[in-house]
C-alpha cells in the first residue's frame, strides 16, 4: 500500500526544546523531527510557525528528485523535510570543499538537483543534494547512508556547503542499502 502524504495548511512547524530539535507537526498523531540541532538554526525557529505555501512547493521539488535516487518512501520524505529545513532555517555555512575533489567542468547546479562528489581521499563517489544554490557555492545534504571522509563521519541528510567546482551531476542511482539508516524520525 502506497502511503500518501501531502502537506496540507495544518501542518505547522515548531521547536522542541525536549528534544533540541525543529519539529513538524503533520497531524496530532504524527511529529517529525528535523536532524539539525539548536546550534545550526537561526533564532526565527525557536517558536511555532505554519508550514508554508513555499514550503510545499519546496517539498514537492525535493520529493520528486527523489525520484531518482534509490530511497523508499520513508526517506524520501524524510530527506525532502530535511532539505526544507536546510534550505530555510540553518545558520550561514563556510564550504568544506577540501573533502573532495575538483572536478574538470564547472558545473552550475540548480535547486533540488541531485549531484555526485568524488572524496579526495579514495575517489569514492558521494550523492548529496543540492538546497541551495549559489554563484560560486552550494549549499547540499547529504543523500546515501552515512560516509566518512578524513576521520569524520557525516550522516544521510546532513547539510553541507561544497564549491560548485566539486559538483557534477550524478550519473545513476548510487543510493543502496538505505535500509541501513534509520526508518523515518516519526515521534507519536
Amino acid at each position: 500500500m502506497k502511503m500518501i502524504f501531502r502537506p496540507t495548511d495544518c501542518w505547522r512547524w515548531y521547536f522542541d526544546k525536549e528534544y533540541g530539535n525543529l519539529m513538524l507537526e503533520v497531524s496530532p498523531e504524527m511529529l517529525f523531527r528535523s536532524c539539525y540541532s539548536s546550534k545550526v538554526l537561526i533564532p526565527d525557529v525557536f517558536g511555532e510557525f505554519p508550514f508554508s505555501v513555499s514550503d510545499a512547493t519546496a517539498y514537492y521539488l525535493f520529493r520528486d528528485s527523489c525520484q531518482s535516487l534509490n530511497l523508499d518512501e520513508s526517506q524520501q520524505i524524510e530527506l525532502s523535510i530535511n532539505a526544507i529545513v536546510a534550505a530555510n532555517f540553518l545558520k550561514p555555512q563556510m564550504p568544506k570543499s577540501w573533502y573532495f575533489s575538483q572536478q574538470p567542468q564547472l558545473f552550475v547546479p540548480k535547486v533540488a538537483d541531485i549531484v555526485e562528489v568524488n572524496m579526495q581521499e579514495d575517489g569514492q563517489r558521494v550523492t548529496l543534494m543540492v538546497v541551495e544554490a549559489g554563484e560560486n557555492a552550494s549549499l547540499c545534504i547529504i543523500a546515501q547512508p552515512t560516509f566518512t571522509a578524513m576521520n569524520r563521519t557525516f550522516n544521510f541528510a546532513e547539510a553541507i556547503k561544497v564549491m560548485n567546482d566539486r559538483l557534477r551531476p550524478a550519473t545513476h542511482n548510487f543510493v543502496d542499502n538505505m535500509q541501513e539508516i534509520t526508518d523515518l524520525q516519526a515521534i507519536s
